[in-house]
């Protein structure tokens, strides 16, 4: 059966992408039209031919099942058009900001005819790999899958909403501070990160009883998004140790609208995870406003940072204060 695709994306500023595919049984014609701004240039080319696992990814996608139009109000200015034909069904739709639920599915689709265009950003995590102690956290976005390795077994759970999965996993580890550590290897969390693009990242961040850095707090949400999540993961838990005479407070914060977290001392014993504290800020050491995320309790000679050059929390602020900001 005949199958052709024609589709657009793009917008003002930065010009469209428009592409052509025609599929007749296995064979596979592909044209770009237009790449940007100013290169409206037909090429023509043969793409390999085409497997029974790909068109079951196109099958899948349901594509008559969308609707003909979606719309959203956005600074992304990013609009698109497509016509699909199979056989003598049509479908034809666009959109303005908004996109069917699986839609970067059929960017990955194209992706893999087109990868010059870059329909899916080489930067997009399609791996990311946890280990901690004698455990492997596995997220891997093509296999749609999660793999917990223990040391003596294995647990493999299906990801159904990977795109939340891998958004959560990004904000997570945008908010990391990758810092130098001592030689302690059972204080650490090594990550490895596989993009799009074939890049890979590899980093170390402290994690034990007790320093946090958001670990905990991204595995209760990857909780949260897999309700079949059964394993317990990076066990045992680690624990909150209370305040000890002679020990030095060291607080993460972040601040409104980001999910990066920083890393200042405090005197104060009372505060609490949620509290909103004025610290200081840049060169001029300007107040601002932050929440309090995670607390750890140390050792002068365990300090995760220079107790003489890192700066401390002012004080507690009112709840009222951050809502309005």
């Amino acid at each position: 059966m005949a199958r052709q695709i024609k589709f657009t994306i793009g917008g003002f500023f930065n010009g469209y992408k428009t592409v052509e595919i025609a599929v007749w049984g296995s064979k596979v014609t592909c044209k770009i039209l237009r790449d940007g701004l100013l290169n409206v240039d037909k090429k023509n080319f043969h793409a390999p031919e085409i497997s029974a696992e790909h068109f079951a990814k196109l099958d899948a996608l349901n594509i008559f099942a969308w609707e003909q139009n979606y719309s959203a109000d956005s600074d992304d200015d990013t609009h698109w058009t497509l016509i699909f034909s199979e056989g003598k069904k049509i479908y034809r739709g666009r959109g303005s900001n908004a996109y069917p639920e699986n839609f970067e599915r059929f960017l990955d689709w194209l992706d893999e005819f087109f990868p010059t265009l870059e329909f899916v950003d080489r930067k997009r995590l399609e791996r990311v790999t946890i280990e901690h102690s004698d455990e492997t956290l596995t997220l891997d976005r093509r296999e749609k899958t999660l793999t917990l390795d223990k040391k003596n077994s294995r647990h493999i759970y299906s990801v159904d909403d990977d795109e939340k999965i891998f958004d959560t996993c990004q904000h997570f580890i945008d908010g990391i501070d990758k810092t130098d550590l001592d030689d302690d290897s059972s204080s650490r969390a090594k990550f490895e990160l596989v993009r799009h693009g074939g890049a890979v990242e590899t980093f170390t961040t402290l994690y034990n009883e007790n320093f946090l850095p958001g670990l905990t707090n991204f595995l209760n949400k990857i909780r949260d998004l897999m309700i079949d999540l059964t394993a317990e993961i990076f066990t045992p838990e680690p624990v909150e140790i209370a305040p000890r005479e002679g020990k030095y407070i060291f607080c993460k914060v972040q601040f409104k609208g980001s999910y990066k977290s920083y890393t200042y001392q405090a005197d104060d014993e009372t505060l609490a995870v949620g509290d909103i504290v004025d610290v200081p800020v840049g060169r001029n050491n300007d107040i601002t406003q932050a929440k309090l995320v995670e607390i750890g309790y140390f050792d002068e000679y365990e300090a995760p940072f220079p107790i003489d050059r890192i700066k401390k929390i002012i004080g507690k602020h009112t709840a009222d204060a951050w809502e309005n900001l």
